[in-house]
């Protein structure tokens, strides 16, 4: 992932002088090098090794740290759909730190937002908009016809997910949630869970991306060039 990752968005910031950023933009580093010998010997045992799709295409390898039980469709994320990715159920990473957590918001807080942003208020919605149960993952919070995105009340209160549901109690708004991070693509708890259990990084790779390959990058690459100058191969 990480290999594909860097190769799909070495140019993202050619403009600035540089190819990728140490932040949230291409992938918190921190300034962390840690290289134990595990690393080392996943890197040199896959080397050259990336995601494709079958058009060949380096995919875009979307993670988060723990998707709570569930990965997300990016179309609740971004609006668009990936062909990719699709959201399932995982059960690897719902035994972690992160798979749970709660926030306390003031009703007050909470109506407010509502009322400002959607004109959703509790004289007109009554208790609905104080209890909210999602089993599943969803785009919206209550209904899709209010236009209120999970993910506009993640940023606004500062959530660790929109996997979440709520309930009023006394003048609080509870928000039990699952997760963290948005949901799409690899739950790198998840992933971790696989490999704690036996299986391999392909296996991996096959379940958190749909229709996709593994291919070797520098191959590729070779044969293309080949290709582009008209020079056959046997």
């Amino acid at each position: 992932m990480s290999r594909t990752y860097a190769l799909k968005n070495k140019r993202r910031h050619i403009k600035d002088g540089y190819e990728l950023c140490d932040g949230v933009h291409c992938q918190a580093y921190h300034n962390k090098l840690k290289h134990t010998p595990e690393i080392r010997e996943a890197v040199e045992a896959t080397g050259g090794e990336v995601i494709v799709d079958y058009n060949n295409k380096l995919v875009t390898t979307y993670f988060s740290a723990n998707c709570g039980g569930q990965t997300c469709d990016a179309s609740y994320v971004w609006n668009n759909s990936v062909p990719y990715l699709s959201s399932f159920i995982d059960t690897f990473c719902i035994h972690t730190k992160q798979a749970t957590w709660s926030k306390r918001i003031s009703k007050h807080s909470w109506t407010t937002f509502l009322s400002k942003q959607y004109g959703v208020t509790e004289a007109k919605y009554g208790d609905l908009i104080y209890n909210f149960d999602q089993d599943y993952r969803k785009a919206f919070f209550i209904h899709p016809s209010l236009g209120i995105p999970l993910r506009d009340l993640r940023k606004k209160f500062k959530l660790k997910s929109t996997f979440f549901s709520t309930e009023l109690v006394g003048d609080q708004v509870v928000i039990s949630g699952k997760g963290f991070g948005h949901g799409v693509g690899l739950c790198q708890e998840g992933a971790m869970g696989m490999a704690k259990s036996g299986y391999n990084y392909k296996q991996i790779a096959f379940y958190y991306f749909n229709r996709v390959k593994v291919i070797d990058y520098y191959k590729s690459q070779y044969f293309k060039q080949k290709e582009s100058q008209g020079i056959g191969t046997l």
